[in-house]
């Protein structure tokens, strides 16, 4: 029974290390962690469960029920399985946190350094590569072109995460977003590192992310982290400082980055061709394409009304991709259709796949996280909450089985760091017992 409890520590570090390099390497690794977690287990070991460090599990739990009913609903169950299987750690994990929530409180820190050694040690690796693929070969010398090119972003994030860029985009934002806490919030050595890779893995990020989502969260957990510098050391001048800087690399990345300097040529960018007719005698019309954010504004209008039609109970998460596709062909998005984009907005996604108790789920897991958060003066969570609301926003995020561990994972593990106020509490213990 120990070695098999010494496996499933080791399983979860290895999960963590590894979430940020290949996808499928994860999906075993939370498989054998479930598994060799339940044998671990001691039977004789009662379960201590307090609804208050038990309801954001209990509610991701919920969530993955809901969405497999949803199946039964489906015409096409063979696909709603497969697009089940990305919702396991909804089930997996929160059930682990039953069994093991002590083990969690008291790893939380090795966890999370793990977490962030392995998105830095990925960060480390595409960034060499990035620099690699800058040096050319020209008439038998080499030459090195020093402008960090639109391919060159996305070797830094399409090297990881199944070359899904904004999922690893929103791990080395929340690895920021620790980094920074535990600068302010808590006393640590090093202190000097942090700030060091820190400030180069914004810097970083700035100029080789292609996800403008996040890059955008990088400088909304930034100016937040400034204002609690204000609030903790009340350092005005400083904090000034520092804002101006945030202010200045924010100036920088609009005018550096090249998707946001072509930002608003994508938004007004519309390429037509010839209109279609369909079979039933309907005329529409057929964008030959509609760049970046403009398709995205389309795709949003297609998925409320397909979620309008199934509000109630939801059309099923074996048909949802379908009805959608079919969707985007009527309303003119040919390039949507072709491509099967998915809807970019896990919101709309849940509300039509699972209809409102889906919906009101999901916005129940981020509502007790977010009352959590204030509760406890947790930054961490705090952080974690918005950049992941802003990235669902924009993305389907659980359509990928690495976008829904990082979901589980981060808001888990950002819960059991705790807060400020479970410091003053243990503080005020300490001096009662004391006295």
């Amino acid at each position: 029974m120990e070695k098999l409890r010494k496996m499933f520590f080791f399983l979860v570090g290895l999960t963590l290390a590894i979430i940020p390099f290949y996808p499928v390497l994860s999906e075993v690794a939370v498989t054998l962690l479930f598994i060799s977690g339940l044998m671990a287990k001691r039977s004789n070991n009662s379960l201590q469960i307090s609804i208050d460090k038990m309801m954001l599990p209990m509610l991701m739990v919920a969530f993955f029920a809901a969405t497999a009913i949803s199946l039964l609903v489906s015409f096409n169950k063979l696909e709603g399985l497969n697009n089940l299987h990305t919702y396991i750690p909804f089930v997996a994990l929160p059930i682990l946190t039953f069994y093991y929530y002590n083990d969690l409180i008291d790893n939380k820190m090795r966890l999370l350094k793990v977490l962030s050694g392995g998105i830095l040690a990925a960060s480390a690796l595409c960034l060499i590569l990035a620099v690699w693929r800058s040096f050319y070969l020209i008439d038998g010398h080499v030459v090195f072109n020093p402008y960090i090119s639109y391919r060159n972003q996305f070797v830094y994030t399409y090297l990881s995460v199944f070359q899904y860029t904004n999922t690893f985009a929103m791990m080395a934002v929340f690895v920021v977003a620790a980094m920074l806490w535990l600068l302010l919030c808590k006393n640590v050595q090093h202190r000097k590192w942090l700030i060091y890779i820190a400030i180069g893995l914004s810097i970083l990020m700035v100029f080789l992310l292609s996800s403008r989502t996040n890059v955008y969260a990088l400088f909304g957990v930034l100016y937040y982290s400034v204002l609690i510098f204000y609030i903790r050391y009340k350092r005005l001048v400083h904090s000034i400082l520092l804002a101006f800087a945030v202010t200045g690399l924010f100036v920088v990345f609009q005018t550096c980055n090249y998707r946001v300097m072509n930002l608003s040529q994508t938004v007004t960018s519309y390429i037509t061709e010839e209109d279609i007719l369909l079979e039933d005698g309907k005329l529409i019309h057929h964008p030959e394409s509609i760049d970046g954010v403009n398709i995205r504004f389309k795709m949003w209008e297609t998925g409320a009304r397909l979620a309008g039609e199934y509000w109630t109970t939801g059309c099923g998460i074996g048909d949802y991709k379908e009805f959608l596709r079919i969707n985007y062909l009527l309303d003119g998005l040919g390039e949507a259709y072709h491509k099967c984009y998915d809807q970019h907005n896990q919101y709309l996604e849940t509300l039509g796949t699972t209809g409102i108790l889906g919906l009101a789920l999901l916005v129940a897991m981020m509502g007790y996280a977010l009352y959590q958060a204030w509760r406890h003066r947790n930054y961490l969570l705090f952080c974690s909450l918005f950049i992941l609301a802003l990235n669902m926003l924009l993305e389907s995020m659980f359509n990928r089985y690495s976008g829904s561990l990082f979901f589980v994972v981060s808001l888990l593990l950002a819960s059991a760091v705790g807060g400020e106020t479970e410091k003053v509490c243990e503080n005020n213990r300490n001096e009662a017992i004391t006295q």
